[in-house]
Protein backbone atom coordinates (compact mmCIF):
# COMPACT_ATOMS: atom_id res chain seq x y z
CA UNK A 1 0.00 0.00 0.00
CA UNK A 2 2.80 2.41 0.94
CA UNK A 3 4.64 1.54 -2.26
CA UNK A 4 1.51 2.21 -4.36
CA UNK A 5 0.96 5.53 -2.58
CA UNK A 6 4.56 6.57 -3.19
CA UNK A 7 4.27 5.64 -6.88
CA UNK A 8 1.12 7.71 -7.23
CA UNK A 9 2.70 10.72 -5.53
CA UNK A 10 5.68 10.43 -7.86
CA UNK A 11 3.33 10.48 -10.84
CA UNK A 12 1.56 13.55 -9.47
CA UNK A 13 4.90 15.32 -9.07
CA UNK A 14 6.09 14.25 -12.53
CA UNK A 15 2.85 15.44 -14.14
CA UNK A 16 3.12 18.78 -12.35
CA UNK A 17 6.72 19.49 -13.37
CA UNK A 18 6.17 18.21 -16.92
CA UNK A 19 3.20 20.53 -17.40
CA UNK A 20 5.14 23.46 -15.95
CA UNK A 21 7.80 22.87 -18.60
CA UNK A 22 5.40 22.32 -21.51
CA UNK A 23 3.36 25.39 -20.61
CA UNK A 24 6.51 27.52 -20.57
CA UNK A 25 6.32 28.26 -16.84
CA UNK A 26 9.77 26.74 -16.37
CA UNK A 27 12.38 28.03 -18.79
CA UNK A 28 15.07 25.94 -20.45
CA UNK A 29 18.13 25.61 -18.17
CA UNK A 30 16.09 26.74 -15.15
CA UNK A 31 17.18 24.96 -11.96
CA UNK A 32 14.62 22.86 -10.06
CA UNK A 33 14.65 22.64 -6.26
CA UNK A 34 13.23 19.43 -4.78
CA UNK A 35 12.11 21.07 -1.55
CA UNK A 36 10.25 23.88 -3.33
CA UNK A 37 8.31 21.39 -5.46
CA UNK A 38 7.56 19.22 -2.42
CA UNK A 39 6.20 22.21 -0.47
CA UNK A 40 4.09 23.35 -3.44
CA UNK A 41 2.55 19.88 -3.81
CA UNK A 42 2.28 19.15 -0.09
CA UNK A 43 4.38 15.99 -0.16
CA UNK A 44 7.78 14.77 1.02
CA UNK A 45 10.92 15.09 -1.08
CA UNK A 46 11.13 11.33 -1.80
CA UNK A 47 8.37 11.18 -4.43
CA UNK A 48 9.63 14.44 -5.95
CA UNK A 49 13.12 12.96 -6.26
CA UNK A 50 11.69 9.90 -8.04
CA UNK A 51 9.66 12.16 -10.33
CA UNK A 52 12.71 14.21 -11.33
CA UNK A 53 14.62 11.02 -12.17
CA UNK A 54 11.74 9.93 -14.41
CA UNK A 55 11.64 13.31 -16.14
CA UNK A 56 15.39 13.12 -16.70
CA UNK A 57 14.84 9.77 -18.46
CA UNK A 58 12.07 11.33 -20.57
CA UNK A 59 14.49 14.06 -21.64
CA UNK A 60 12.85 17.00 -19.90
CA UNK A 61 15.62 17.47 -17.33
CA UNK A 62 19.41 17.38 -17.11
CA UNK A 63 21.34 16.47 -13.97
CA UNK A 64 24.77 17.68 -12.86
CA UNK A 65 26.59 16.57 -9.72
CA UNK A 66 26.53 19.27 -7.02
CA UNK A 67 24.16 21.36 -9.16
CA UNK A 68 21.05 19.20 -9.33
CA UNK A 69 18.33 19.16 -11.96
CA UNK A 70 17.62 21.79 -14.60
CA UNK A 71 15.28 22.00 -17.60
CA UNK A 72 16.88 20.48 -20.70
CA UNK A 73 18.06 22.87 -23.38
CA UNK A 74 17.63 21.80 -27.02
CA UNK A 75 18.59 24.18 -29.81
CA UNK A 76 16.92 23.99 -33.26
CA UNK A 77 20.09 22.24 -34.48
CA UNK A 78 19.84 19.67 -31.65
CA UNK A 79 16.21 18.94 -32.53
CA UNK A 80 17.06 18.55 -36.22
CA UNK A 81 19.88 16.10 -35.44
CA UNK A 82 17.55 13.95 -33.30
CA UNK A 83 14.95 13.89 -36.08
CA UNK A 84 17.61 13.05 -38.67
CA UNK A 85 19.15 10.22 -36.64
CA UNK A 86 15.86 8.65 -35.55
CA UNK A 87 14.51 8.79 -39.09
CA UNK A 88 17.57 7.18 -40.63
CA UNK A 89 17.77 4.45 -37.99
CA UNK A 90 14.12 3.59 -38.57
CA UNK A 91 14.72 3.54 -42.33
CA UNK A 92 17.56 1.08 -41.79
CA UNK A 93 15.20 -1.16 -39.81
CA UNK A 94 12.64 -0.93 -42.63
CA UNK A 95 15.29 -1.99 -45.13
CA UNK A 96 16.19 -4.96 -42.95
CA UNK A 97 12.58 -6.20 -42.92
CA UNK A 98 11.83 -5.17 -46.51
CA UNK A 99 9.14 -2.79 -45.29
CA UNK A 100 7.11 -5.65 -43.81
CA UNK A 101 6.66 -5.10 -40.09
CA UNK A 102 6.13 -7.97 -37.66
CA UNK A 103 2.44 -8.74 -37.07
CA UNK A 104 2.91 -8.33 -33.30
CA UNK A 105 4.54 -4.95 -33.90
CA UNK A 106 1.63 -3.75 -36.03
CA UNK A 107 -0.79 -4.84 -33.30
CA UNK A 108 1.13 -2.84 -30.68
CA UNK A 109 1.34 0.17 -32.99
CA UNK A 110 -2.43 0.09 -33.50
CA UNK A 111 -2.91 0.07 -29.72
CA UNK A 112 -0.42 2.94 -29.34
CA UNK A 113 -2.26 5.05 -31.93
CA UNK A 114 -5.61 4.50 -30.19
CA UNK A 115 -4.07 5.35 -26.82
CA UNK A 116 -2.46 8.42 -28.37
CA UNK A 117 -5.88 9.58 -29.58
CA UNK A 118 -7.13 9.63 -25.99
CA UNK A 119 -3.92 11.28 -24.75
CA UNK A 120 -4.27 14.02 -27.38
CA UNK A 121 -7.89 14.64 -26.38
CA UNK A 122 -6.73 15.01 -22.76
CA UNK A 123 -3.69 17.10 -23.79
CA UNK A 124 -1.54 14.68 -21.79
CA UNK A 125 1.93 15.25 -23.23
CA UNK A 126 3.56 12.67 -20.96
CA UNK A 127 1.38 9.90 -22.36
CA UNK A 128 1.75 11.18 -25.92
CA UNK A 129 5.52 10.86 -25.57
CA UNK A 130 5.14 7.39 -24.03
CA UNK A 131 2.98 6.10 -26.89
CA UNK A 132 5.22 7.76 -29.48
CA UNK A 133 8.13 5.73 -28.09
CA UNK A 134 6.11 2.49 -28.18
CA UNK A 135 4.97 3.16 -31.75
CA UNK A 136 8.38 3.90 -33.23
CA UNK A 137 10.24 1.21 -31.31
CA UNK A 138 8.16 -1.42 -33.12
CA UNK A 139 9.76 -0.35 -36.40
CA UNK A 140 13.20 -1.04 -34.92
CA UNK A 141 12.12 -4.37 -33.46
CA UNK A 142 10.81 -5.45 -36.87
CA UNK A 143 14.33 -4.95 -38.22
CA UNK A 144 15.47 -7.64 -35.75
CA UNK A 145 18.91 -6.14 -35.13
CA UNK A 146 19.60 -5.65 -31.42
CA UNK A 147 22.43 -3.16 -31.87
CA UNK A 148 20.36 -1.05 -34.24
CA UNK A 149 17.55 -0.94 -31.67
CA UNK A 150 20.06 -0.08 -28.94
CA UNK A 151 21.42 2.82 -30.99
CA UNK A 152 17.89 4.16 -31.46
CA UNK A 153 17.20 3.82 -27.72
CA UNK A 154 20.16 6.07 -26.87
CA UNK A 155 18.10 8.95 -28.32
CA UNK A 156 15.03 8.17 -26.18
CA UNK A 157 16.10 10.29 -23.17
CA UNK A 158 15.95 13.37 -25.43
CA UNK A 159 12.43 12.70 -26.68
CA UNK A 160 10.70 14.82 -24.05
CA UNK A 161 12.89 17.83 -24.74
CA UNK A 162 12.35 17.34 -28.48
CA UNK A 163 8.57 17.43 -27.99
CA UNK A 164 8.96 20.63 -25.97
CA UNK A 165 10.95 22.23 -28.80
CA UNK A 166 8.30 21.18 -31.33
CA UNK A 167 5.56 22.58 -29.10
CA UNK A 168 7.36 25.94 -28.96
CA UNK A 169 7.79 26.08 -32.73
CA UNK A 170 4.28 24.89 -33.64
CA UNK A 171 2.86 27.51 -31.29
CA UNK A 172 4.94 30.19 -32.98
CA UNK A 173 3.84 29.07 -36.46
CA UNK A 174 0.17 29.02 -35.40
CA UNK A 175 0.43 32.62 -34.24
CA UNK A 176 2.65 34.01 -36.99
CA UNK A 177 1.76 31.88 -40.06
CA UNK A 178 5.31 32.32 -41.30
CA UNK A 179 6.15 31.86 -44.98
CA UNK A 180 8.40 28.92 -44.14
CA UNK A 181 5.32 26.85 -43.35
CA UNK A 182 3.42 27.38 -46.60
CA UNK A 183 4.66 24.14 -48.16
CA UNK A 184 4.05 22.10 -45.01
CA UNK A 185 2.15 19.06 -46.34
CA UNK A 186 1.24 17.85 -42.86
CA UNK A 187 -0.29 21.23 -42.01
CA UNK A 188 -2.31 21.23 -45.23
CA UNK A 189 -3.60 17.75 -44.40
CA UNK A 190 -4.59 18.84 -40.89
CA UNK A 191 -2.01 16.59 -39.21
CA UNK A 192 0.43 19.25 -38.01
CA UNK A 193 0.33 19.52 -34.24
CA UNK A 194 -1.96 16.49 -33.85
CA UNK A 195 0.19 13.51 -32.87
CA UNK A 196 -2.73 11.10 -33.20
CA UNK A 197 -3.54 12.03 -36.80
CA UNK A 198 0.15 12.07 -37.76
CA UNK A 199 0.76 8.56 -36.41
CA UNK A 200 -2.55 7.24 -37.76
CA UNK A 201 -1.44 8.41 -41.23
CA UNK A 202 2.01 6.89 -40.75
CA UNK A 203 0.61 3.55 -39.57
CA UNK A 204 -1.73 3.30 -42.56
CA UNK A 205 1.27 3.54 -44.89
CA UNK A 206 3.49 1.19 -42.88
CA UNK A 207 0.74 -1.46 -42.86
CA UNK A 208 0.92 -1.68 -46.67
CA UNK A 209 4.31 -3.36 -46.44
CA UNK A 210 5.73 -1.31 -49.32
CA UNK A 211 9.34 -0.40 -48.56
CA UNK A 212 9.57 2.72 -50.73
CA UNK A 213 6.27 4.14 -49.49
CA UNK A 214 7.26 3.42 -45.89
CA UNK A 215 10.66 5.07 -46.28
CA UNK A 216 9.05 8.10 -47.90
CA UNK A 217 6.57 8.40 -45.01
CA UNK A 218 9.35 8.15 -42.42
CA UNK A 219 11.33 10.81 -44.28
CA UNK A 220 8.30 13.11 -44.25
CA UNK A 221 7.59 12.39 -40.58
CA UNK A 222 11.16 12.87 -39.40
CA UNK A 223 13.63 14.38 -41.82
CA UNK A 224 11.45 16.89 -43.69
CA UNK A 225 9.82 17.85 -40.39
CA UNK A 226 13.25 18.17 -38.77
CA UNK A 227 14.36 20.55 -41.51
CA UNK A 228 11.18 22.57 -40.96
CA UNK A 229 11.80 22.70 -37.20
CA UNK A 230 15.36 23.85 -37.81
CA UNK A 231 14.42 26.62 -40.26
CA UNK A 232 11.61 28.01 -38.13
CA UNK A 233 13.61 27.55 -34.92
CA UNK A 234 16.47 29.60 -36.38
CA UNK A 235 13.99 32.29 -37.42
CA UNK A 236 12.71 32.37 -33.83
CA UNK A 237 16.27 32.47 -32.50
CA UNK A 238 17.08 35.44 -34.72
CA UNK A 239 14.03 37.21 -33.31
CA UNK A 240 15.15 36.25 -29.77
CA UNK A 241 12.05 34.08 -29.35
CA UNK A 242 14.12 30.94 -28.88
CA UNK A 243 16.59 30.28 -26.08
CA UNK A 244 20.18 30.57 -27.24
CA UNK A 245 22.74 27.81 -26.79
Amino acid sequence: MDKEKKRSLSEVAADYVREQILQGKLAQREKLVENDIAVTLGMSRGPVRDALKQLMYEGFLDYETNKGYSVTMLSPKDAYEIFFLRGNLENLALERCGGRLLSDSIFLMEDAVLAMKEAVSEDDMGKIIQYDEIFHKQILLSGQMERLTSLWETLSPLNGAMFYTIKQINGYVSEEQVDLDQEDIAAQAGRRGNNYLEHKWLLEILQRGNLEQSRSAINTHYIANGERIYRIGMKMKNQELFYHV
